[in-house]
């Protein structure tokens, strides 16, 4: 009968290190994801939470297994192979392993997905051609504006004669008839 015992005892013993080893699997396996998540997602307050509250329960669970197998084997050594003894440890080990994998579940699908960098990059050229176009209409407004000003001032006689640089402060004026019809140069002063 006392065999009987041990051999149940074993089991649950087995069935905690088997669940150690899975939620010892599963901390590797938030762990790549977390990475692969922060990377390729936007994520919020609520996702750290549920990631460190999922990483939570695959400690708490390996520490109730190993409770429940420390346990198991001081009651073994005492020749008390009683199962009830480590049922606590161990039911408390399977909750916190299930309640890890359902957080972990819930926090590979929050948030929101990161526009890839061609994404990015289409985003930036379409506000550059934005700008790009508004410049150009008002550029082209500008030289309306100048086209205009130039034809006023077309359509207006001159209002001086030019002057040609000559020397240092003086200029020539070209050529103005006298009033007898004879062209006369006049040199004067820049102004």
């Amino acid at each position: 009968m006392s065999d009987d015992k041990r051999e149940a005892v074993n089991i649950g013993i087995n069935l905690s290190g088997q669940l150690i080893t899975a939620a010892l699997a599963m901390i590797a396996v938030i762990g790549t994801f977390g990475v692969f998540i922060l990377d390729k997602r936007d994520v919020s307050f609520w996702y750290y939470l549920i990631f460190g509250g999922a990483l939570f329960a695959f400690v708490a669970s390996i520490y109730f297994g190993g409770k429940g197998i420390d346990k198991a084997r001081k009651d073994g050594f005492a020749g008390t192979w009683d199962i009830l003894n480590t049922k606590t440890h161990f039911n408390r080990q399977a909750a916190c392993c299930f309640i890890g994998i359902f957080l972990f579940i819930l926090s590979v699908f929050s948030g929101t997905e990161k526009p890839d960098d061609l994404q990015k990059e289409i985003s930036k050229v379409k506000d550059a051609v934005t700008r790009l176009q508004l410049n150009d209409s008002l550029n082209k407004q500008k030289v309306s504006s100048l086209e205009k000003r130039i034809d006023s001032l077309e359509k207006k006689p001159s209002q001086f004669i030019p002057c040609f640089p000559v020397k240092k402060n003086y200029c020539k004026r070209p050529m103005m008839p006298t009033t007898n019809g004879r062209p006369v140069s006049r040199k004067q002063p820049n102004g």
